[in-house]
C-alpha cells in the first residue's frame, strides 16, 4: 500500500513539478521561495492521509494548491514589507540571464498595474500556458469571466506599454 502510494506520488511529482515551479516563480520572483512552495505542496500531499484518487482533475488541484501557497507567501511578505526579486541564475541559448531578468521585471511591472484577478488570469494563460477552461475550473469562476478578465488585462497591459510607463 505504502509503496504504491509513493510510486503514485513520484509519478505526480515528475509530471507536474516543472510547470508548478514556473507557476510559482512568476508569482514570487524568487527561485528559492518558488522551490520551497512547490516542495511544501508535495510534502503536504505525502503527509495527507487522503488518497489522490478522489481528486477529479489532479493538475487543477495541484495548481490551485500552489496558487494558494503563493497567495499566502505574498501576504506574509507584504506584512513584513519585503518582496524580493532574486536573480534566477538561469540562462539558455535564447537569451542571457540579464535579458531574462529584464523581461521578467518588465512584464511583472505591467502585471502589477492590473487588478489582481486580471493579472492572475493573464499569468495563468500566458506564463503557465493553461487553457481558459482549466483556469475557470481552478479559480471557480465561469469561462466567460475568465475570458473577459484576460481580455481586459491584455488591453490594459497594451495601454501601459503604449504610454511608455515601462
Amino acid at each position: 500500500m505504502i509503496g504504491k502510494r509513493l510510486d503514485e506520488l513520484e509519478r505526480v511529482i515528475e509530471l507536474y513539478q516543472d510547470a508548478l515551479f514556473r507557476f510559482a516563480f512568476f508569482r514570487t520572483g524568487s527561485l528559492a521561495d518558488s522551490q520551497d512552495i512547490v516542495q511544501n505542496v508535495f510534502l503536504k500531499m505525502v503527509d495527507s492521509s487522503r488518497d489522490l484518487a478522489h481528486v477529479g482533475d489532479l493538475k487543477n488541484y495541484l495548481f490551485r494548491c500552489v496558487s494558494n501557497a503563493c497567495c499566502d507567501w505574498t501576504e506574509k511578505r507584504r506584512h513584513t514589507g519585503t518582496l524580493p526579486l532574486e536573480s534566477v541564475g538561469v540562462a539558455d541559448e535564447t537569451g542571457t540571464e540579464e535579458e531574462w531578468m529584464h523581461e521578467y521585471v518588465r512584464i511583472g511591472s505591467m502585471l502589477e498595474g492590473l487588478p489582481a484577478r486580471q493579472a492572475e488570469v493573464v499569468r495563468m494563460r500566458c506564463v503557465d500556458g493553461l487553457r481558459f477552461a482549466e483556469i475557470a475550473d481552478m479559480l471557480g469562476v465561469s469561462l466567460p469571466t475568465v475570458k473577459s478578465r484576460f481580455r481586459y488585462g491584455i488591453e490594459k497591459m497594451r495601454t501601459i506599454e503604449k504610454k511608455g510607463k515601462l
